[in-house]
């Protein structure tokens, strides 16, 4: 099957510089604190640039609310554009991996909007398991995921203004 590309944008009164800062280079920081109830633990190998791994483990609260479908997710970052504020990264363990998806990518963007905050775009591709379709329930729940996590961002960068400044 052809992979399936979905997409979802949503605009933050948050300065692109300082949301891609907090939430692609200082992500694995910051996760556990502005997710308690969903990140465990967050760890990093590598520089931040180019082929660095990011690995999550969610708390059990979180994995029993999903059913027991996943503990942790790791990504490996593919491309790092600190100027225009893009990131792509590729799951390589854990998630739906094996699941529901045999590969995933995602590109997350942050475009300057017209009031000096962000439009935060992310695309996402996955490759269904061989003979069967992503479920749509499942692209749902992904969109559903990564606004969350990017709305939490958010929610830090408003509540400490000088963070990531």
């Amino acid at each position: 099957m052809a992979p399936v590309t979905y997409s979802f944008e949503f605009t933050s009164p948050i300065a692109p510089a300082r949301f891609f800062k907090a939430g692609i280079l200082h992500m694995h920081e910051i996760a556990t604190q502005i997710m308690p109830g969903v990140i465990k633990s967050a760890s990093i190998s590598g520089d931040g640039g180019v082929g660095t791994t990011k690995e999550y483990h969610f708390t059990e609260e979180f994995i029993s609310n999903i059913g027991g479908a996943y503990k942790h997710v790791k990504d490996r970052t593919d491309a790092l554009d600190k100027e225009n504020f893009v990131c792509k990264y590729t799951i390589v363990e854990g998630g739906s991996l094996g699941k529901t998806c045999k590969a995933a990518s995602h590109t997350l963007e942050f475009k300057p909007a017209a009031n000096g905050g962000t439009v935060f775009k992310a695309t996402a591709e996955v490759e269904a398991l061989d003979g069967q379709e992503f479920p749509k329930e499942e692209e749902s729940k992904a969109k559903e995921g990564i606004a969350g996590v990017y709305k939490a961002v958010e929610a830090y960068l408003l509540a400490n203004p000088t963070a990531y400044a």
